[in-house]
């Protein structure tokens, strides 16, 4: 094995661990200061910043990381609420799968290909919650939802609000990772 590949490999292991530990502070940080945001029309969604360590993994260190993070922020929300912490881990999963249907290998170069990439991974992120809203909530949290109805009518508002988070984390995760190459381009 070359020097260069293990170096290369210990990069991504404790970029992959810091961003992963960074998600957890935020989501305890967060949760016990009070400083997620509610989402006016149903209160108890609320907007947090958790998503941007994870998409900067992905744009840093490829896809797995960004799976690693994801999995760190359902185990960490998961300690409270095991629900919760797995729809926050399917919303952030399928945001980075659809950013990584648009950039694959690539890193994020220009304008366009960031836009295209951003509109996937809010698309996916919708449709995919939608689907697990309405196949799990009532299941799950029937005491809210006794029936597929009551999901349906809200939906719009899940929608909206899974596509207002999946933009706060995938502008935010470009932003974060532009600032990170102008300042150290050895992790392009």
């Amino acid at each position: 094995m070359s020097q260069l590949y293990v170096k290369r490999k210990s990069v991504v292991l404790a970029g992959t661990a810091l961003l992963g530990a960074i998600v957890a502070v935020l989501d305890w940080t967060f949760k016990i200061a009070g400083l997620k945001i509610p989402f006016p029309p149903l209160p108890f969604l609320k907007f947090d910043f958790m998503g941007i360590p994870m998409l900067l993994a992905y744009f840093l260190f490829d896809f797995p990381a960004g799976v690693v993070t994801s999995l760190i922020a359902f185990l960490s929300i998961s300690f409270r609420d095991p629900f919760s912490g797995f729809m926050k881990f399917l919303a952030e999963f399928a945001t980075i799968v659809g950013v990584y249907i648009v950039l694959r290998a690539r890193k994020p170069s220009n304008d366009k290909l960031k836009i295209l990439a951003m509109f996937s991974g809010v698309v996916v992120r919708v449709t995919l919650m939608a689907i697990a809203n309405l196949l799990l909530l009532p299941i799950f949290m029937y005491a809210f939802y006794e029936t597929y109805l009551e999901v349906i009518v809200l939906l719009p508002l899940f929608s909206f609000f899974n596509a207002i988070q999946g933009f706060i984390s995938v502008f935010g995760g470009f932003l974060f990772y532009e600032a990170m190459i102008r300042r150290l381009p050895s992790l392009k």
